[in-house]
């Protein structure tokens, strides 16, 4: 028996030690500078000793969280992979840290080169991972004698992950690109101007060519956010819910980096009519599941004209004493759509919105299962 069982922890050991390379590569391509990214030499130094010098610390920590994973499997058989748990608890460490504020100055001086630069939208290579790349074009945009000070800042946020966070802001309602929607059509139907006119080829993108925001090449989304940051400061926003609402906006989520179809419809204690949205497949390959508390408005006739995600109550193996930020937004595309086109409503009266919740259960059988295996 004890050899037995010591052949089954060196089995393990070994088996965590090749999930802990993966989860290297996988980290790896969030921190490492593309060689074409526009920077000055000393700050790229600096920069890349500073994302060596996490991604060392993060690995040091991936065995641990293995081990903790795997200890959490033992006895329950719906636990599902250890790999694709911690890999959620990797990317949502990644989230976090998009989400969190720095001091004072730091937001400072991040509000001010966001106002002032738009060239903190050029990065360079994958646009689904630019986190750390897109932190250093902001410290770029600052007075060469601020820059030591965002990256001690920086220090101080990444040395955060695998701690518990305080409390944090929530998601902006309307998210920027939301809201610029919004305005896109009132434009359409009133002609009306911006309070902040957009950069040309942003205007040309939404105007003339009418891309949605979704079309919009990475540079474009990323102007677009700082376009919407200044009109919100300049209607009254706080800098710190303006650059909140930036950061969400431009958090890459989970839903972003793995951008695939669907498997089946929520529960919501109807009869599911046809085209009702699928269950995402990164939900699915994550078992993602919780709820999405939904608010619509409707015309005179009963029918949606706008609805949005109220609140989000998300659970992910994995994710433990802290929001699972990178997966909250995992069913709001879905939500939405189900909601617009999906959901049966009563005929309403009134102008209040009505609001109702849509559950999320993981879906079932081998399709499912073949899902929820390990990889990237």
């Amino acid at each position: 028996m004890c050899s037995t069982l010591a052949s089954a922890a060196t089995t393990d050991l070994q088996e965590n030690a090749e999930l802990a390379k993966l989860l290297h590569r996988a980290l790896l391509r969030s921190f490492v500078l593309d060689k074409d990214l526009k920077i000055d030499p000393a700050l790229r130094t600096a920069a890349d000793e500073l994302s060596a010098a996490h991604v060392a610390r993060i690995d040091q920590l991936f065995p641990a969280w293995l081990a903790e994973e795997r200890q959490a499997q033992v006895g329950n058989p719906e636990y599902g992979n250890i790999f694709i748990a911690v890999w959620a608890r990797m990317l949502n460490e990644l989230a976090l840290w998009q989400i969190e504020p720095g001091d004072a100055d730091y937001e400072r001086a991040t509000l001010a080169a966001l106002q002032s630069s738009p060239r903190v939208c050029f990065t360079a290579g994958d646009s689904l991972y630019t986190d750390f790349a897109s932190r250093i074009m902001r410290i770029q945009a600052m007075p060469a004698d601020q820059r030591a000070a965002a990256l001690a800042t920086e220090r101080r946020l990444l040395s955060r992950w695998g701690q518990p966070r305080g409390e944090l802001a929530a998601w902006p309602d309307p998210l920027p690109q939301d809201a610029g929607a919004q305005w896109r059509k009132r434009v359409a139907s009133a002609g009306e101007r911006p309070v902040q006119a957009l950069p040309p080829m942003l205007a040309h993108a939404l105007l003339v060519e009418k891309k949605s925001y979704e079309r919009l090449h990475p540079q474009f989304k990323c102007a677009l956010q700082q376009w919407w940051l200044q009109v919100s400061l300049k209607q009254g926003a706080t800098p710190a819910a303006a650059l909140n609402a930036f950061r969400y906006g431009t958090l890459i989520s989970a839903s972003d980096r793995f951008n695939d179809g669907g498997e089946r419809a929520p529960t919501d204690g109807k009869p599911a009519p046809a085209g009702v949205p699928a269950y995402p497949d990164t939900a699915t390959r994550f078992l993602v599941t919780g709820a999405t508390n939904m608010r619509a408005r409707l015309d005179a006739a009963g029918k949606p004209v706008q609805a949005s995600v109220a609140e989000r109550k998300i659970d992910v193996p994995g994710i433990r004493s802290a929001r699972p930020v990178a997966f909250e937004n995992v069913f709001d595309a879905a939500a939405v759509k189900y909601a617009l086109g999906g959901y049966r409503y009563e005929q309403q009266r009134g102008a209040d919105p009505v609001v109702f919740q849509l559950v999320w259960s993981l879906p079932k059988g081998p399709a499912a299962d073949k899902k929820t295996g390990g990889g990237q």
